[in-house]
């Protein structure tokens, strides 16, 4: 009991250092921030299905992308309309959910886990991201919204109110926007968690099959918990949009799929706020090895990947939060 209260105040520090870093750090460094933390939406998705269900996607970056796309095709074509950033992003999460449904009930209704759910989700990104590569002429188009090919989507509006004094989600705005929208995210993971949906979940990972003769609907569970990692998944994708501004398929592609694996992987999947720092962490780390070459970052994620799996299967992050937590209860005590 004692350690849960102090990481709780742990977490609940990590935020008010968090919200306070505007104050001390120049806008580049913010912006860059806000960046890393864009991110953090996708692991935490992928956080529920595989640290929770014991699910492993790599198709998380197939309704990152999908949700990216269809919000600026959506915001381009009713460009000048009231209110359309705000609206084009209910659609585009709306959507990339359903897309989710539509996955997730032939994967789990038909029957099919364990390694091959990774190959089909992988199988899917990769689909989305080949074709959009193709769409690089101007009979690709939905409206004045041209898909580019190679070259990616630009021209969306930035999401909020140009009117309003900081009512567009940029500069510092847009920090306090994903911080705010993260905080309360990992409040409703955290009540999904323990919530009975939640338990049924976690139970299903260790034997699906047990929990199902228990007269629990194992399937339809696996298919909610799925859904909200396609939203929050899409969450990331607009997010990312909405902060450089353009959208390409390579947001779809092999290593963008595997990056929030590793982020993950090495944070410590069964605790969200684990992941959620544990991405920053490790978002910036990456893009740090990626100015001497992105095959590089590429490298030391994998290290990292496997490092962590072999010697730290609860995360790296996890693990260091659970030895300071354990350092303050002796100090303490």
């Amino acid at each position: 009991m004692k350690s849960i209260l102090i990481k709780n105040k742990l977490q609940f520090f990590t935020f008010i250092i968090l919200g306070t870093l505007p104050l001390f750090i120049d806008s580049y460094y913010l912006d860059n921030i806000s960046y890393f933390m864009c991110w953090t939406f996708i692991s935490l998705g992928l956080a529920v299905i595989w640290g929770m269900g014991g699910i492993l996607s790599f198709g998380q970056t197939a309704f990152f992308g999908l949700a990216g796309y269809g919000f600026s095709v959506i915001s381009i074509n009713f460009l000048g309309v009231a209110g359309v950033s705000l609206w084009s992003v209910i659609l585009a999460l709306i959507l990339t959910g359903v897309f989710g449904l539509i996955v997730g009930y032939f994967l789990f209704y038909g029957g099919i886990y364990d390694v091959f759910i990774g190959i089909v989700t992988l199988a899917i990104t990769l689909v989305l991201e080949t074709f959009m590569q193709q769409t690089a002429g101007p009979e690709y188009a939905i409206g004045p919204a041209r898909l580019n090919g190679f070259n990616g989507m630009q021209g969306m509006p930035t999401i909020g109110f140009k009117d309003i004094p900081f009512g567009l989600v940029e500069g510092v705005t847009q920090y306090y926007f994903i911080l705010i929208l993260a905080l309360i995210v990992l409040v409703f993971l955290y009540k999904f968690k323990h919530s009975k949906i939640g338990l049924v979940f976690l139970a299903s990972k260790e034997d699906r099959e047990r929990v199902s003769s228990l007269g629990h609907n194992v399937q339809r569970v696996q298919l909610i918990a799925f859904v909200i990692a396609s939203i929050l998944a899409g969450i990331s994708g607009i997010l990312y949009t909405n902060w450089g501004g353009y959208i390409t398929p390579d947001s779809m592609g092999l290593v963008s799929a595997a990056l929030p694996v590793v982020y993950v992987a090495a944070s410590g999947k069964k605790d969200f706020f684990s992941v959620f720092i544990g991405c920053i962490f490790f978002v910036w780390l990456s893009q740090t090895l990626a100015i001497n070459g992105k095959q590089f970052a590429i490298i030391v994620m994998g290290l990292i990947l496997v490092i962590s799996t072999r010697f730290f299967p609860d995360g790296i992050i996890l693990m260091m939060i659970n030895k300071l937590t354990e350092k303050i209860k002796w100090l303490r005590s």
